[in-house]
């Protein structure tokens, strides 16, 4: 009879690594923290008491995020169709 492994034939080598995400995914990434470090840098100028950069800074983080899902998912609309 011999040993089970043998009866099986050659093993298979593992498959390499490959990431769990892609282009898309990295852009994402990227234009949420563009968004969210804009509006930081909003936030330290209206702590040093800049008037025109507190309405930024609530402009952007009571708007931004809402714009952000609306140019995303319009643009993941677009993309699809094609």
């Amino acid at each position: 009879m011999g040993n089970p492994s043998e009866q099986n034939g050659p093993q298979e080598s593992p498959r390499p690594w490959q990431p769990r995400f892609g282009i898309g995914t990295m852009l994402l990434i990227m234009l949420i923290v563009s968004v969210v470090a804009a509006a930081a840098s909003y936030f330290v100028r209206a702590m040093q008491g800049g008037r025109s950069a507190q309405l930024a800074f609530i402009l952007f983080t009571v708007a931004a995020p809402l714009l952000l899902v609306v140019v995303v998912s319009i643009a993941q609309s677009l993309f699809r169709r094609r």
